[in-house]
């Protein structure tokens, strides 16, 4: 079943603005997305399965919860490193995967669909977890689709979510085409791309203002 939750709390809406201002600095830009991050991470949470179990007080026994699944957290190089940081003071106990994939920026694409590299991979046991991918901008789907079809080949989660600040139309239809059994969490749904495949209007790229190379 197709899911897009909207996280649209007042404040993390007013943190969006701020990312999206172009006057935004890379050290706070940076901050920012952690602190999303974190708030990102509440709101997964709340959604996932728990169980019933007891503790021992001090002066007796209580019913509380526990997680009932082992979770994932998988940073898209480079830019989601900073959203990663946000969410794993909620995941505390979370299992870390890496990887890195990017567009190959050339004229050999029609339309939406990039050409992706994949230089690096490294996840750890994936299977029968709750299996988070972090990327700030889901935009064409096309680096994202590479990077679920990697997942799948590499093991088999019980669950599969998608953490992002701003997804673009195009490419929520493009990676549910394929993977509809994906959730997808994000503060904002632009409507358009431009000719170079970017959000529009979004926020510029994501990486190059967290670490502040442009």
């Amino acid at each position: 079943m197709k899911m897009i939750r909207i996280v649209s709390s007042p404040y993390l809406q007013m943190l969006l603005t701020k990312l999206r201002d172009r006057k935004t600095n890379f050290i706070e830009f940076r901050e920012i997305v952690k602190e999303i991050g974190a708030f990102m991470a509440y709101e997964i949470v709340n959604n996932l399965d728990y169980k019933e179990v007891k503790v021992e007080t001090p002066l007796g026994v209580a019913t509380g919860k526990k997680l009932v699944d082992e979770v994932v957290l998988v940073i898209v190089l480079r830019a989601a490193l900073p959203l990663v940081n946000g969410m794993m003071e909620v995941f505390k106990d979370a299992y870390l995967g890496v990887i890195s994939a990017r567009r190959i920026e050339n004229n050999d694409h029609s339309g939406l669909d990039f050409n992706i590299e994949i230089s690096y991979l490294k996840l750890p046991n994936i299977n029968n977890k709750v299996v988070i991918v972090a990327d700030p901008m889901l935009a064409t789907g096309s680096t994202m689709r590479a990077i679920l079809l990697k997942i799948k080949e590499i093991g088999k989660p019980k669950k599969i979510i998608l953490a992002t600040i701003i997804s673009a139309k195009p490419g929520i239809e493009r990676v549910h085409t394929e993977h509809p059994d994906i959730d997808i969490y994000t503060l904002a749904v632009d409507e358009k791309l431009n000719e170079h495949g970017y959000i529009v209007p979004g926020l510029g790229d994501a990486g190059d203002r967290a670490f502040g190379t442009i």
